[in-house]
């Protein structure tokens, strides 16, 4: 593969469907490995990526695949929740892209698609959840692309 940006007709951005569960699950160890995302395995299951519409919340998993040979390279998951008072907010969830495909602007055609959607669906807003200590460079990159920090949020695990 070489060094060069991929253009938006190379790739198809489609739902997710159950036979993409070993090319996540993939992509989803090897982002684990490198940044530590909280991703456990035993969680993934084949019929993670298919959400049902529920009330108050809309739910996707969208794939991104090469057009020319049909490989997952991308996924990531958006939603919108309504609020307490009434405003759809959208999320962008597990968002991965595979190794050798960072940087090549696939990611980015993945979340214009999200983005796309979720202003359909009625979103007032897009946000993206980072653990605290994140890696810096991820958001840097966001930053480019208009995401701001806005909130800081603390977590107690239970045991």
């Amino acid at each position: 593969m070489t060094e060069e940006i991929l253009k938006e007709d190379e790739i198809i951005i489609r739902n997710y469907r159950t036979s993409d569960y070993q090319a996540t699950l993939k992509i989803l160890k090897e982002l684990q490995s490198q940044y530590n995302i909280g991703f456990v395995e035993s969680k993934w299951r084949e019929t993670s990526g298919l959400r049902q519409f529920k009330p108050n919340l809309k739910r996707i998993t969208l794939i991104a695949e090469l057009k020319k040979t049909g490989q997952v390279v991308s996924m990531g998951m958006l939603e919108a929740v309504k609020s307490n008072l009434g405003q759809y907010i959208g999320y962008l969830n597990n968002w991965a892209t595979e190794k050798e495909f960072i940087g090549k602007g696939v990611g980015k055609i993945l979340a214009d698609r999200a983005i796309q959607i979720l202003k359909s669906w009625g979103c007032e807003a897009v946000r993206i959840n980072m653990a605290y200590l994140g890696d810096q460079k991820l958001i840097d990159i966001f930053g480019k692309t208009g995401f701001e920090p806005i909130i800081i949020v603390l977590e107690k695990k239970f045991e």
